[in-house]
């Protein structure tokens, strides 16, 4: 049987396996759409009824004096109504008649202020239920408040000649980097953020890729446990490591279409979600900083060596999970004991190693950690991310060798025990044995 034949017959049976079919390429189709119009749609209708909706506010002037006056005149200017209450108050007979915010000037408020000292203000938000709506009532509010805060200074810093704008901000600094033996004019937070979200970003998304090749390669052995196919397949002239391989590649082109489904649906997820929010304050300025950094002329993080390392790294990684999960396959009984085994084989090792490289050096863990550490398959891959970051391409390089001797040792034991009955006898279960009575 030739080789593309038994690749179509291991896809196929991938595919017609529910799990995986409607887990790995279906549910993300379907799935991110759905909350990605789901989120529309709600921050579509919050938004129009806080349009359309006139904020009330409730104001207790007990101060009566020029600022206390001054402050209510420049809300008023945000076509808002306003209620005055003289005395004391009852929130919830306030409440219930449907103002959004109680705001209650206290005595000797403008005394304070004409005297230089802080003045105190107290402001009571009314938060019925814990919802977007009620988020955007409450921003609106605060929005009117601190517009109204800020004439209040400017007024102020006019009256007594005074540069308002100096004196916020009265010294510039400019930011400069130090990178790769090159100082940069450019704050180090936006070369920080620009180098994780690229030279890590990629490897986060390739662990989906790897998680679901380890999954699935699992599955394709369990597949044929459980159909009892899989002595049947031994038993042709076909060279085991000939199966191996075919397993293999099945597992990888799966696990690619599931990754493409996977960045189509959240593509639309993401189209959908923020298409109504695009226009708020934080994206503007995300965005102007994102132009900053693209415009400037800021070197990349990584030229075309460290992408060409970096690719490798991932590629070693993946088939390093992929034997991990074809390993597992042998050893399990059937279909959920692959999944339950390749669960606790991938995720545990790989968690681990992943937070303790991103925000610690591990040379200078304790002997017993750092030996743990490096026994860990995954923490060399990550640490070939950390080295190709920082530009030490060589030991990027080992690191991923590492990788790739772990990878090697989990073939040749995966080999063996295609090799011989122990592939159809071991059996290996997450699950507690029923007792026969």
């Amino acid at each position: 049987m030739s080789l593309t034949a038994l690749i179509y017959k291991e896809l196929k049976e991938l595919l017609m396996e529910k799990t995986i079919l409607i887990g790995v390429v279906l549910m993300p189709l379907l799935l991110f759409p759905t909350i990605g119009g789901i989120f529309s749609f709600t921050m579509m209708e919050a938004a129009r009824t806080g349009e359309t909706e006139i904020i009330t506010l409730a104001v207790n002037d007990l101060d009566e004096g020029e600022y206390s006056k001054f402050l209510i005149d420049k809300i008023r200017e945000s076509n808002v109504q306003l209620i005055f209450i003289r005395g004391s108050s009852n929130l919830n007979e306030l409440f219930d008649k449907g103002v959004a915010a109680f705001i209650e000037f206290p005595i000797e408020f403008t005394e304070k202020i004409s005297a230089g000292q802080k003045a105190k203000i107290y402001v009571f938000y009314n938060v019925k239920t814990v919802k977007i709506g009620s988020l955007i009532s409450i921003s609106k509010v605060s929005g009117i408040l601190s517009r109204a805060y800020q004439s209040l200074s400017e007024k102020l810093a006019e009256e007594r000649g005074v540069d308002l704008e100096f004196l916020s901000k009265p010294i510039e600094e400019e930011s400069n980097t130090f990178y790769r033996g090159d100082v940069l004019n450019y704050p180090p937070t936006v070369m920080v953020n620009t180098v994780l979200s690229s030279v890590y970003g990629l490897p986060l998304v390739a662990l989906i890729v790897v998680a679901l090749t380890a999954t699935i390669s699992a599955t394709s052995i369990g597949l044929e446990k459980e159909a009892k196919t899989l002595e049947i397949l031994l038993t042709l002239p076909i060279s085991r490591l000939k199966i191996l391989l075919t397993k293999m590649l099945a597992s990888t082109i799966i696990a690619l279409i599931g990754m493409f489904s996977f960045g189509v649906g959240f593509g639309i997820y993401l189209i959908l979600a923020f298409s109504r929010i695009s226009g708020l304050q934080e994206v503007s300025n995300m965005s102007e900083d994102m132009d900053v950094f693209t415009n400037t002329g800021l070197p990349p993080p990584l030229n075309s060596t460290g992408v060409i390392i970096l690719m490798f790294t991932i590629f070693i990684a993946m088939l390093l999970t992929m034997s991990i999960g074809i390993l597992v396959g042998v050893l399990a009984e059937d279909v959920r004991g692959s999944q339950q085994l390749v669960g606790a084989a991938t995720f545990l090792p790989m968690f681990p190693a992943f937070f303790l490289t991103a925000f610690i050096n591990l040379d200078e863990l304790a002997f017993p950690a750092s030996l743990l550490m490096m026994l860990n398959p995954y923490t060399h891959f990550f640490r070939a991310i950390d080295y190709v970051a920082t530009g030490k391409y060589l030991e990027a390089v080992s690191a991923t060798m590492v990788t790739g001797l772990f990878t090697l040792a989990f073939l040749i034991i995966s080999a063996w025990l295609f090799s011989g009955e122990r592939l159809i006898t071991l059996k290996v279960s997450l699950r507690k044995k029923k007792e026969v009575s």
